[in-house]
This record gives C-alpha cells, structure tokens and sequence, in this order.
C-alpha cells in the first residue's frame, strides 16, 4: 500500500477532477477543486501542492500524448491566491486547548467511534502525521521497549527507506495498548477519512481554525512543556534539523519567572 504524500494527491486529484476533461479543464474546475479540498480539512500549502501535482501530471500527459494543452493551472494561480485557497507553508502556531481537544474526542467517540477518537489523542501524544499514524502495524511495535517503528518516515531528501523508532511515552503507550488488535495496523483508518472527520467534528463544535495537522504542533510542544530538550524531541517528531524545533517552544520572556534559576557553584 503506498502511503506517500504524492499518492495521496494523486487520489484527491482523481476523485474530484477525475472526470474532466483535460483539454477543457478551467479555472471554475480548479476553484471548485480546492474549495472541496478546504472543506476536507486540506490547507493552501497543502492545495498549492496538489496544484503542482497536477500541472507536472497534464506537462507530462500533453508530452505523451502529443497534445497542447492550455496551461489551466498557472491561468488560476491569482485567482486562488485572491481567494486565498492556495499560499505558502506559513508557521501555524494554533494549538487546540484542553477544552476543545475533550469535546472534540466526545464527538468523534460518539458519532464515529472510539478509533477514531484514539487517533486523536495518539496524534496529540506522539506528534505524529495522519499518514503515520494509519499506516504503523503491530510487527513494528517493542512492546518490552515501549518503542514503535514508523516506516518511510517523510523526509524532504528521502522518497523511501526512512524507518524510524521512536519511543511511546506513558500517554501514547496508555493509547496503544487500549487498541484492539484485529487488524495489522494500529489504526486501520484512511487519512484523508481521518482528517475529514476531525474537520467535521471541529465545524459541528465551531471550533475555529483548526486542523488535524496542529496535533503535531500540540504534540511537539507538549514535550518541551514537559521538560524535554531539542535534541529528545527530536526523536519522536523526526525532526532532522533542531532549528526547526524552535518555533514549537513558544517561550515568552514572562516563563523565565517560573524556571528554577540556576544556582552558581559554591566557593
């Protein structure tokens, strides 16, 4: 099963466009492609990849077929960034509160079951990616170390081979082994199900701005606020670069006051 991100923008791609025509394809197709996608859970960083996706698929469709096909996509771009569908990979610092994380898991237990309300949690426990979390089987899983290996991690120089092991903490490991185990995965789930379902469940509690992909953000800032150094976090979140990290400590010079000063030696 591939689980990349390329596949699951190649599938978005198909389900919505699949039957357009490509040579009559325009920009009323692509505004109401990505309007379904934003309705998905799907951000402009996000839609403004699948945007790319597409053109790279029709240059290559338009090369083998020997066709010459108008250039739909880049004719949308200023549209879609007018309507503010498609941007850059902004810093998001949104972060759920306890409040909204409670009443979101409620609703998802109560309206589409407890996996669903568990991956969740794992999500905002472990900070890992929806892709991750349905895809980890129970063979990867050390239950004497507390450890689960996440195959072809994402890595921007790396397409495959990216395994990765990282440890479950009390509150994921608590998740995990509350799992019923009928299925080779953890959570035998569909991300883009996942994610739609998170986006319904927060619209239904108007829960504003909020996706599932700020779980990682959650979880990543849980273990700094825990106590964990840069280089520990970096373990479970997969960070290749601590610089990256930084953003997620949002330290405030009021925090200093609540840090234990360190004493100097004695004389």
């Amino acid at each position: 099963m591939d689980t990349s991100n390329e596949h699951y923008m190649l599938k978005a791609l198909k389900r919505v466009l699949g039957d357009r025509d490509a040579m009559r394809l325009n920009t009323e197709d692509l505004v109401a492609y990505c309007q379904t996608r934003k309705d998905e859970g799907a951000g402009p960083y996000t839609l403004n990849m699948d945007l790319s996706k597409l053109s790279t698929a029709l240059r290559y469709a338009a090369s083998a077929k020997n066709l010459l096909l108008p250039d739909s996509v880049g004719l949308a771009r200023p549209l879609l960034k007018h309507l503010g569908l498609i941007g850059g990979g902004g810093k998001r610092e949104r972060r759920p509160t306890g409040d909204e994380l409670d009443r979101i898991v409620e609703i998802m237990t109560n309206g589409r079951g407890i996996m669903y309300a568990s991956a969740v949690l794992f999500a905002a426990a472990t900070a890992m990616r929806q892709g991750e979390i349905c895809r980890v089987v129970w063979a990867d899983l050390d239950e004497a170390k507390k450890l689960l290996t996440i195959r072809d991690r994402k890595d921007p120089r790396k397409k495959a081979g990216n395994d990765e092991t990282i440890p479950l903490l009390p509150a994921a490991w608590s998740i995990v082994q509350a799992l019923p185990r009928d299925d080779e995965r953890l959570f035998p789930l569909q991300p883009s199900t996942l994610s739609k379902y998170f986006t319904e469940a927060c619209r239904a509690l108007s829960i504003p701005d909020l996706h599932f992909h700020d779980l990682r953000h959650e979880g990543t800032s849980r273990m700094f606020e825990s106590g964990y150094e840069i280089q520990q976090v970096a373990i479970v979140t997969g960070h290749k670069k601590w610089e990256n990290l930084r953003r997620y400590t949002q330290l405030k010079p009021e925090d200093l006051h609540k840090t234990e000063p360190v004493k100097p030696p004695a004389t």
